[in-house]
C-alpha cells in the first residue's frame, strides 16, 4: 500500500511538472510569437545540474517584409547557481540567413523617441541574468542582402565579461561575390564609474576598395586605402551621458588618410559626436585629375565640429593646408605648370545635412611659381570667400609677386559649367605699372601717370562647347608714357568678345587728347572694329569707321569705311591732310627765325609693312592765295658765299611771298624724309619783273630730329631722361 501511494504521488508530481512545462512552453511560444519568432526547434538535449546542451537549435523570425533564420550546432550553456547568472554560452557552427523575400508586408513604425538614452557604451549597473559571462561562437556564417546581392559573413566571435568591464573580439570576413572584407579587433566596455573605465579597443579592416560603389570615378577610387585600423582609448573627465575618447585612424594604400583627435560622444537621444581636437592627414605620390598631373600631395587639416544622425558640421582651423609640390597640364596644348601649390581652407565650415553638402568660408590658394605662355614666371596668390551648396561660388582677389591684383567672382555648376567675372582697375599707384612684370607682351616702357583704366571680363565655359569671353576696357582720362612718347587724356571704351570661334573687338569713339613723340599730335579720334578667327587672332580684318588727328592746327584723317586684311604683308593707309597751318608747322621745327603763313592740304599714302612705315608719292600744296615764308639769311649764309645762285635763294627766302607752294613727299622705313619742294612767288629782296621760282630738295632724318626735340624738353622731363639714358647706353655699346 505504501509503495502504491508513493507511486501515485510521484505520478501526480510528474503530471504537474509536465503540465507546468507544457504551460511554460506555451507561454514562451506566445511571447516568441509576439516578437515574430515562428519556429523554434531543439534536438538532442543533454541536461546536467549546471549545464544544458543540444545537438542543434533553430528558429525563424518574420517581420517588416523580411525573414531571419538561425541554426546552430552543439550549443552549450553553463549556469552559475550561486550568482544566478549564465556563466558560459558556447556555440559551434552557427548559420544566420536574412532575406527580404516577403513583399508587400507592412513595415513596423519606428519606436518613439523618448527622453532616455538612445544607447549606452558602458556596462549596465545590474547585469541581466540571461547575459552570460562568456559568449563564444566558434564559426558564424551569415547571409544577408546588400547592394542587390547576398553578402556572406564568416568568422569567430567571443565576448568575455568581468566585474568592471567586458571585451568583445571578432575575427571575420565579409564576402560579396568575389570581394572579401576582413575584420579583426576587440572592443572593451567599461562600467562607466570613471573616465578610465569606459569603452576602448582596436579594429582592423582590410580589402576596402572592392566595396566602393561602382559609380565612383576611378581617379577617386585611387584615393581610398586598402586597409584601415581604428584605435580608441578613454579621454578626459566628462559629464554623465558623455563618452570622452581618443581616436586614431591609420591606413595603408591610396591617399593614406589618417585621423587623430579627441572626441566626446553624447549617448543621449539624439546622439551627438563632438570633435574638439581633430587632425585629418593624407598624402599621395601622384594623382591625375581633370586633365592635370599632380605630384606629391599632402593634406594636414586640423578641425573641430559635431557629427549627429541629422547633420555634420566641421570647422577647419587656420593651420589647415593641402599642398602639391608640382602640377602639370596633361594636354600638350596647355603649356602650363605650377610649383609649390598650397590650398589653405582655414576657417571654412563644412556642413552635411539632408544629403546636401555645404562649404562656406575663406579659402587661400598660392603657387610658388606659375609658368604659362605669355606670363612672366612668378608666384601667385588668391584669397576668396567660398560657398558650395549644389554649386560653387567664389569671390576674392588674385595677386602676384609683381604687385598686380585681379578681383574675381567665379561660379561652378555641378555639370561643370563655369561662369567667371574678372575685373581690374589700372591706376598710377597700382597694377598699371606692374603689368610689364606680369605679361610678357606688355611693353616695359608703357606706364600710366594719371587717370585710370577699368577692365572687366566675363568667362563662360560649358563642357560640351568652346569658352565664351566678353570684355570691356574703359579709359578715364588716362595719361602716361610709351617709349619716347607722352600720351595725354585717353578716354573711351573698347569692347570685345571671343565666341563661336570668332574674336571681335570694337570701339565707337576712342579719343586721345595728345600724342607727343617730340611733335604734338592731337586730338586723335578713332572708331573701328576688328574681326578674326580664334585660331588666327592676328590675321583678321580691321574695319575703320573714322580716324582723325589734329596736327599743326589742321587735321590728318583716314576716310571712313576703310577695310584692311591683317593677313596681308602690308597695308595701305590713305591719309588726307587738311587745314595744316604753315605758321604752326614752322614753330615745330627746332630752328630759330623760321616763320611762315599759309594753309596746306594733300594726300599721304602711308604703307605699313614688315620693315616699318613708309610714304610713297605723297603730295602736299598750299591753298590759294598763297602765303609767306621766312628763313634767316645766316642759315643759308655758308652756301651763299660759294654759290651765286644760292646767294639769290638765300636773299629770296629772307621774305618770300609765294603764290604756289607744293611738294612731293617720300618717307623711307629707315626714317629718312625727302621733300621735292617747288615755290613760285616774289621777294622784296630780289629785283625781278618775273615770278621767282624755287625748286628745292630737302632731306631730313626724322628719328634724329625727334630725338633732338625730345632732348630739348619739348615733351617732358621723363622723356628727356629716357632719351639720355638710351644715348648713354648706345655710347657704352659702341666703345
Amino acid at each position: 500500500m505504501a509503495i502504491r501511494r508513493s507511486l501515485r504521488v510521484l505520478l501526480i508530481l510528474l503530471l504537474l511538472i509536465a503540465g507546468a512545462l507544457w504551460g511554460g512552453w506555451a507561454v514562451v511560444q506566445a511571447r516568441l510569437a509576439e516578437f515574430g519568432i515562428e519556429q523554434v526547434r531543439f534536438s538532442g538535449p543533454d541536461l546536467g545540474w549546471n549545464r544544458v546542451s543540444f545537438r542543434s537549435v533553430s528558429l525563424r523570425w518574420t517581420g517588416d517584409g523580411r525573414s531571419l533564420s538561425v541554426e546552430t550546432d552543439n550549443p552549450r550553456l553553463t549556469l552559475d547557481w550561486f550568482d544566478w547568472q549564465l556563466d558560459q554560452l558556447v556555440a559551434g557552427q552557427t548559420r544566420v540567413t536574412h532575406t527580404a523575400s516577403i513583399h508587400g508586408a507592412p513595415s513596423s513604425p519606428p519606436p518613439p523617441s523618448g527622453d532616455g538614452n538612445a544607447f549606452e557604451l558602458t556596462l549596465p549597473e545590474t547585469m541581466p541574468f540571461w547575459l552570460p559571462r562568456h559568449l563564444e561562437i566558434e564559426t558564424l556564417q551569415a547571409s544577408f542582402p546588400c547592394q542587390g546581392v547576398q553578402c556572406r559573413f564568416q568568422g569567430h566571435l567571443r565576448f568575455d565579461r568581468q566585474a568592471e568591464s567586458a571585451t568583445a573580439r571578432v575575427d571575420a570576413t565579409l564576402t560579396r561575390e568575389q570581394n572579401t572584407l576582413a575584420i579583426q579587433g576587440n572592443v572593451r566596455l567599461g562600467s562607466g564609474a570613471d573616465s578610465q573605465s569606459v569603452t576602448d579597443g582596436e579594429l582592423q579592416v582590410s580589402g576596402i576598395r572592392p566595396w566602393l560603389p561602382p559609380s565612383l570615378a576611378a581617379d577617386i577610387r585611387r584615393l581610398v586605402p586598402a586597409t584601415a585600423t581604428v584605435t580608441f582609448s578613454p579621454g578626459e573627465e566628462a559629464a554623465p551621458g558623455q563618452w570622452p575618447i581618443r581616436v586614431e585612424l591609420t591606413t595603408e594604400g591610396g591617399a593614406q588618410p589618417a585621423f587623430r583627435g579627441r572626441v566626446i560622444l553624447h549617448t543621449g537621444d539624439p546622439w551627438r559626436l563632438d570633435i574638439g581636437q581633430g587632425r585629418l592627414t593624407a598624402s599621395l605620390h601622384q594623382w591625375r585629375q581633370s586633365g592635370w598631373l599632380l605630384e606629391t600631395l599632402r593634406a594636414d587639416l586640423p578641425l573641430s565640429g559635431t557629427v549627429s544622425a541629422a547633420q555634420v558640421r566641421l570647422k577647419l582651423s587656420p593651420e589647415a593646408v593641402i599642398s602639391v609640390r608640382h602640377m602639370d597640364a596633361l594636354e600638350s596644348e596647355q603649356l602650363m605648370w605650377l610649383d609649390q601649390v598650397a590650398l589653405s581652407p582655414g576657417g571654412a565650415i563644412v556642413r552635411y545635412n539632408d544629403g546636401q553638402l555645404q562649404v562656406n568660408g575663406p579659402v587661400a590658394l598660392s603657387a610658388g611659381e606659375v609658368r604659362y605662355p605669355g606670363l612672366v614666371t612668378q608666384a601667385w596668390q588668391a584669397e576668396a570667400d567660398v560657398r558650395w551648396q549644389q554649386s560653387l561660388t567664389a569671390q576674392g582677389e588674385l595677386t602676384n609677386a609683381a604687385g598686380a591684383s585681379l578681383p574675381f567672382r567665379v561660379g561652378l555648376q555641378p555639370a561643370g559649367e563655369l561662369d567667371a567675372r574678372l575685373s581690374m582697375q589700372l591706376s598710377p599707384d597700382n597694377e598699371a605699372n606692374h603689368l610689364a612684370d606680369t605679361v610678357v607682351a606688355w611693353p616695359e616702357t608703357l606706364t600710366l601717370e594719371s587717370g585710370q583704366v577699368n577692365a572687366e571680363a566675363t568667362v563662360r565655359w560649358r563642357p560640351d562647347g568652346q569658352p565664351e569671353i566678353a570684355a570691356d576696357v574703359v579709359f578715364e582720362s588716362a595719361s602716361g608714357l610709351y617709349e619716347t612718347m607722352a600720351w595725354q587724356t585717353l578716354s573711351g571704351a573698347v569692347q570685345g568678345h571671343w565666341r563661336d570661334g570668332e574674336l571681335v573687338l570694337s570701339t565707337d569713339t576712342l579719343e586721345l587728347a595728345q600724342l607727343n613723340p617730340g611733335v604734338p599730335i592731337g586730338p586723335i579720334r578713332i572708331g573701328a572694329g576688328y574681326r578674326a578667327e580664334t585660331d588666327a587672332p592676328a590675321q583678321g580684318t580691321l574695319h575703320l569707321d573714322n580716324a582723325s588727328a589734329g596736327f599743326a592746327e589742321g587735321t590728318l584723317s583716314v576716310a571712313g569705311d576703310t577695310v584692311w586684311n591683317m593677313s596681308e604683308a602690308s597695308w595701305r593707309v590713305p591719309v588726307e591732310v587738311r587745314g595744316v597751318q604753315l605758321s604752326a608747322l614752322m614753330n615745330l621745327y627746332p630752328t630759330e627765325g623760321l616763320a611762315g603763313k599759309g594753309t596746306l592740304e594733300g594726300q599721304l599714302p602711308v604703307i605699313i609693312g614688315p620693315g616699318g612705315v613708309r610714304i610713297e608719292d605723297g603730295r602736299i600744296a598750299a591753298l590759294p592765295p598763297g602765303g609767306r615764308l621766312q628763313l634767316p639769311a645766316d642759315k643759308l649764309g655758308g652756301m651763299a658765299q660759294s654759290n651765286q645762285a644760292m646767294a639769290l635763294v638765300a636773299k629770296a627766302m629772307e621774305d618770300f611771298h609765294y603764290r604756289l607752294l607744293e611738294s612731293g613727299i617720300h618717307y623711307a622705313e629707315d626714317g629718312t624724309l625727302l621733300l621735292d619742294l617747288t615755290m613760285r612767288g616774289s621777294s622784296p629782296g630780289v629785283d625781278s619783273d618775273r615770278p621767282v621760282v624755287l625748286n628745292i630738295n630737302l632731306e631730313e632724318d626724322i628719328p634724329a630730329l625727334l630725338t633732338s626735340l625730345q632732348l630739348s624738353g619739348r615733351v617732358n622731363e621723363a622723356i628727356t631722361e629716357r632719351v639720355r639714358e638710351r644715348l648713354q647706353q648706345d655710347d657704352v655699346d659702341t666703345q
